[in-house]
């Protein structure tokens, strides 16, 4: 894996008259829990849409693990796990045939996918549960299927969109835990969109704050506290804040 897992210069999207992304330039080293921050409408779900050559820039380029976003998607995407803002469950399948299914699409043979979805369904606390239709299951549980389905395929780098969102909060724990654990485990890279500043503290080890596409504030949390843009401060002292 590149020792820069992403780079993007004056990257920009507009859609009609709005611009979402706002000549963004930043350097993610590998290896890191990488936080962005933002109200909504900030355009930090855009950004990762950019990222995973999902979206095309109206100007400006970006390199995801050393890939160009325009000319080599399908690249990143092969590498990358992602839990945008759907979970990508299906239903009416069980945990286990959900995972299979994914698995098939990630041509894992059948034994290492037998053995990773254990492995996930364990470490999440859904082992035993693996048989049941997921229709059937709390938001809390769903959202954890859906994190092992973006790491099923061990990836080199993650992207979690608001991956605590709605959860209680030893669920969020969990999550944040398990986030923190690959990263010290296999360095891997994990992007994290979120407004749930005590996730961020639980597990970013760097954080870019967004405001209408722009890059307000660069740095690690400690950075963010002792920042005087009252954006910045606005943010951290609203409930959930940093302390």
């Amino acid at each position: 894996m590149s020792k820069i897992a992403i780079r993007t210069e004056k990257l920009t999207r507009d859609f009609g008259q709005i611009r979402a992304v706002d000549d963004l330039s930043l350097e993610i080293p590998a290896g890191i829990v990488f936080g962005f921050l933002g109200p909504n409408g900030s355009g930090k779900t855009t950004t990762i849409r950019l990222l995973l050559g999902l979206l095309d820039p109206a100007r400006g380029r970006a390199e995801v693990l050393g890939f160009d976003t325009r000319t080599q998607a399908d690249e990143i995407r092969e590498r990358c796990g992602a839990l945008l803002e759907h979970a990508g469950l299906y239903e009416r399948l069980s945990a286990e045939d959900n995972l299979e299914l994914y698995g098939r699409i990630w041509r894992l043979s059948t034994a290492d996918l037998k053995a990773r979805a254990k492995e996930l369904l364990t470490r999440l606390g859904l082992w035993e549960r693996r048989g049941e239709k997921v229709a059937g299951w709390s938001r809390g549980m769903r959202q954890k299927l859906a994190v092992a389905r973006s790491l099923l395929h061990r990836p080199s780098l993650i992207f979690l969109d608001e991956p605590t969102a709605g959860l209680d909060p030893i669920t969020a724990s969990e999550i944040d835990d398990l986030i923190r654990e690959l990263q010290q485990e296999r360095q891997i890279s994990s992007i994290v969109v979120t407004h749930d500043l005590r996730s961020v503290k639980r597990v970013a080890d760097h954080v870019a704050m967004l405001d209408e596409g722009r890059i307000v504030i660069e740095g690690t949390l400690e950075d963010l506290r002792q920042s005087d843009n009252p954006m910045v401060s606005k943010f951290m002292h609203e409930p959930g804040e940093v302390n």
